[in-house]
């Protein structure tokens, strides 16, 4: 019976052990309820991979890890067939910075266009009015300019004002008009020689075609020296207007409406006609903006010509493009736009009515300030645009000093008015500055003259007014060329120049530039008097003596014979042989330019021997003849001396 028992449990532990070492799997489909695992240590409830698999059941999930992050899950929903959740419109590498659209009949990415290009967050405005506007970087003091050539906006540099041709043994030299480019038959022609220093030569004639602007210049004489052209001293334009400040408004990024639902849960894209109408400089769409405007005043929408720039015209309050000489305007111009990017949610943009409103865009950013809806182009290509207000027949200029694209003075085809010239201008930058000579540069001198001596000043400089009381500060060029302020205020000066203090009037013998008046430390705003003058004079009065002869282009000083006698004169090393008593030598000569027979001579004898005696005589033209005779009794060596003979002559 022991024995009995024995078999039993050994049967029953091994069947047992044979159970143990089998670890049945559970089948949670259909074996389990109600699963709570927010107690796991971890989940991870559907495939994952790199790719996915080639087949799949209905209603399978895996997660890519390869795929833009919100784009991983995918679902089968056919046989083999998978498809992303979440993302109702498909995300690559090629469509980055570009925004969402709608063509009417689904969404798609389209890159921005029009006038701008590049990523949403940083824009660039490539074309003005649908015109190309080049990259390249301005240069101090270019404008810019329309090339025909390239179809395109680009710098370029500002006629400086004066253009010289250099010209060799010729008697009639022709500047054509298409060369110093200055567009106008106003027009001033100096020539000189190329002696050292230059002088002035009058030309016989000077002849300027109305029509195409050729300089002639004529000579009596074949001459060998250079012509300066000069039109005007700093960018100028004709036809009108001065030049551009600010181009392109800008766009901004459409953010989340208030309501029941967020922008976090909408798919899809917003149609162009739920995003607001552009506004202030600009107009159209944001995926096809035109610039209109520039700091909120009207740009024309008319085709420009080679050469020209945007010019500020008074009579149409507008930019339009206008004829430069010699220069060049803006080369490019920037702006950036925000973009609203396709949302993972239920519902889409085409499910939502009315437009985003301008308060919900993002602040203008790059070349631009203000909101999409009324935007301001403050910098050119990344370089600042100074928001003063220009005056008519002004052009865009850039000024190194500054860093920024101002309006300025224009230079060559414009200038009606002799103070219209730049040289040395003086304006008021500010309630206490005056700058003078902002033109004046090493490749375009400010020059003074001083007679025939020349003085170049390549420097701007700056007065500054402090203190109080009325006074005047006289602006002149002295005869060592230095710019000066003398002035009975309180002035002091830039490294440009040198203030004077108690000068109440232009001292004498230089040149006047400007008069400007202060009140209690500030210039007065309509105080300045130009004092510049490229016409001038001088009176030649005749004195005792003097015979002042006047002829068109020229004036003879000569002496008068009748009052004041003519002396010629010469010596000379003479070597008479021994004389005999009661003899004469044989006669020798000395040369006095211009004797003639007849002239009267007064010698100029040496230390003679005792009994020695001579005479001179105009023996023929230019030839004085020398007579040594002796007297002495006995013969005479005389020692070789010099002989000196004079005439004076009263005719």
């Amino acid at each position: 019976m022991n024995k009995c028992r024995f078999a039993t449990g050994l049967f029953l532990w091994m069947g047992f052990t044979a159970t143990l070492g089998g670890q049945t799997l559970v089948d949670l489909r259909t074996q389990s309820k109600s699963v709570d695992f927010s107690a796991a240590t971890s989940t991870k409830p559907m495939q994952t991979g790199s790719t996915l698999p080639s087949t799949c059941a209905v209603g399978q999930f895996f997660f890519l890890t390869t795929a833009l992050a919100g784009s991983n899950v995918y679902a089968c929903d056919a046989i083999n067939t998978w498809s992303v959740e979440g993302n109702s419109l498909s995300v690559t590498s090629s469509d980055a910075n570009e925004v969402l659209s709608s063509n009417g009949s689904g969404t798609e990415w389209l890159a921005l266009g029009g006038d701008i290009s590049g990523a949403p967050g940083a824009l660039t405005v490539t074309r003005l009015q649908g015109r190309n506007v080049s990259s390249t970087a301005p240069s101090s003091d270019q404008v810019l300019q329309w090339d025909a050539a390239t179809n395109q906006w680009q710098p370029a540099a500002a006629e400086t004002g004066n253009a010289g041709y250099a010209f060799v043994s010729q008697v009639s030299i022709t500047i054509l008009g298409t060369v110093h480019q200055f567009g106008t038959a106003n027009l001033v022609v100096d020539c000189y020689d190329n002696s050292t220093p230059p002088q002035q030569v009058e030309p016989n004639t000077v002849q300027i075609s109305p029509t195409t602007y050729n300089v002639t210049i004529n000579f009596t004489t074949a001459q060998t020296g250079y012509c300066v052209v000069n039109g005007a001293g700093t960018a100028s334009v004709s036809g009108g207007g001065a030049a551009v400040t600010s181009v392109f408004a800008r766009t901004g990024a459409v953010i989340a409406q208030t309501g029941d639902y967020s922008f976090g849960q909408i798919s899809g894209t917003v149609a162009s006609s739920q995003l607001p109408a552009a506004g202030g400089d600009v107009s159209g769409t944001l995926t096809a903006a035109t610039v209109t405007g520039i700091q909120n005043r009207p740009v024309a929408n008319t085709v420009p010509t080679s050469g020209q720039a945007l010019v500020w015209n008074s009579s149409a309050s507008a930019w339009q493009p206008g004829t430069v000489s010699g220069g060049g305007a803006v080369s490019s111009v920037f702006g950036r736009t925000g973009a609203v990017t396709a949302q993972t949610g239920d519902y889409g943009f085409g499910e939502i009515s009315g437009t985003v409103a301008s308060s919900q865009l993002p602040a203008a950013g790059g070349d631009l300030s203000g909101t999409l809806t009324a935007a301001t182009v403050k910098a050119i290509q990344g370089q600042a645009v100074s928001s003063t207000l220009p005056s008519n027949g002004q052009a865009l200029v850039w000024n190194s000093e500054a860093s920024a694209w101002q309006p300025s003075s224009a230079a060559g085809g414009g200038v009606t008015m002799a103070y219209q010239l730049g040289d040395l201008a003086a304006v008021r930058t500010s309630s206490t500055v005056l700058s003078i000579g902002a033109g004046c540069g090493p490749t375009s001198p400010c020059n003074v003259r001083f007679g025939y001596q020349v003085y170049s000043i390549t420097n701007s400089a700056t007065a500054t007014v402090s203190g109080s009381g009325i006074g005047t500060a006289y602006v002149y060029v002295n005869t060592s060329g230095a710019l000066m302020v003398g002035n009975n205020l309180t002035v002091a000066c830039s490294a440009g120049c040198t203030q004077q203090a108690g000068i109440t009037s232009f001292p004498p013998n230089v040149l006047p530039v400007y008069a400007w008046t202060a009140t209690n430390g500030t210039w007065d705003i309509t105080g300045g008097r130009d004092q510049r003058a490229f016409l001038s004079a001088k009176t030649l009065a005749a004195g005792t003596g003097i015979i002042d002869t006047e002829a068109p282009g020229l004036s003879t000083i000569a002496v008068d014979n009748g009052v004041i006698p003519t002396y010629l004169m010469n010596s000379a090393t003479l070597t008479f042989p021994s004389i005999a008593t009661g003899a004469c030598a044989a006669d020798q000569t000395l040369t006095v330019a211009g004797a003639n027979p007849g002239d009267a001579v007064a010698p100029g004898w040496p230390a003679l021997p005792a009994g020695i005696f001579g005479i001179m005589l105009v023996s023929s033209t230019n030839t004085i003849t020398v007579r040594l005779c002796n007297l002495s009794g006995s013969g005479v060596a005389p020692p070789s001396a010099s002989y000196r003979a004079t005439i004076v002559r009263n005719y």
